[in-house]
């Protein structure tokens, strides 16, 4: 199955993959004080090499995508806990969290319009004319202006 947004191919997944993936994805996710497992102990329980783990994770770009799709996953898992971040924000006066929660909802944005009514378009430049010659007191004459 080719997924559309990643652009992987469960069909061309080695053996171990699926799993290698996943546990990478850990590995990253997990702060470094708190990993479990360092990568040669990932290789050898999916049964590869290190170097064969590290060759999938750099160059494989099928098996970069199936990772990649499950990182998404997780960030978007992660959505609850970012919205009571923001509303914790709000809570607290946080401007910033007030601006993105008011922006969210639509109600604030930082496109401006600006509507100009030009009432010059409604008179002919030959009245125009007038009109300016006679503010600078002027007897007609165009080499006046």
């Amino acid at each position: 199955m080719v997924n559309p947004r990643f652009k992987f191919d469960e069909r061309y997944f080695k053996p171990g993959q699926r799993q290698a993936a996943l546990l990478l994805v850990e590995y990253e996710f997990t702060p470094r004080k708190e990993r479990q497992k360092t990568k040669d102990q990932i290789a050898e329980e999916v049964g590869v090499t290190r170097m064969q783990l590290h060759r999938w994770d750099t160059q494989d770009e099928n098996f970069i995508a199936y990772k990649n799709h499950l990182a998404s996953g997780f960030i978007d898992s992660q959505l609850p806990l970012v919205f009571s971040k923001l509303v914790e924000g709000i809570r607290n006066g946080s401007m910033k969290g007030i601006e993105l929660y008011l922006k969210r909802m639509g109600e604030l944005n930082d496109k401006s319009e600006v509507t100009i009514n030009d009432k010059r378009s409604e008179v002919s430049f030959e009245d125009r004319k007038a009109a300016l010659l006679e503010r600078l007191g002027s007897n007609g004459d165009a080499t006046d202006v």
